[in-house]
């Protein structure tokens, strides 16, 4: 298994930001939201969205780098060949990897 983290890993485009966005099928959790797509491209990447309305600058960036953690160590968890796009509405409750974790394993078994 490849526990990297590699820049073709992630989401870089708005292009492909609003594709996940407004094609990918939706679930929700108590703190994200949760975009999915197929990408036809065969590797699964991960894009990011947390508001300033969530958390100062800190908060936010602790919040991403659990996020990003998760699915550098548990790429399986993801569909393959998709894009996953996160949207996180609540930043209180996504304090360590552990809730993180469980939070987006939940996600992923309800779809």
């Amino acid at each position: 298994m490849d526990f990297s983290f590699r820049k073709s890993d992630r989401i870089l485009s708005p292009v492909d930001f609003t594709k996940v966005r407004k094609t990918g099928r939706r679930s929700h959790t108590r703190s994200l939201t949760i975009f999915v797509a197929q990408n036809g491209l065969g590797v699964r990447r991960l894009g990011l969205a947390v508001s300033s309305k969530v958390a100062n600058s800190v908060g936010r960036n602790r919040v991403k780098r659990l996020i990003r953690e998760v699915f550098r160590l548990n790429k399986g968890l993801f569909p393959e060949g998709s894009d996953t796009f996160i949207s996180v509405k609540d930043a209180s409750m996504l304090n360590t990897l552990l809730t993180v974790s469980q939070e987006l394993s939940g996600a992923f078994k309800k779809t």
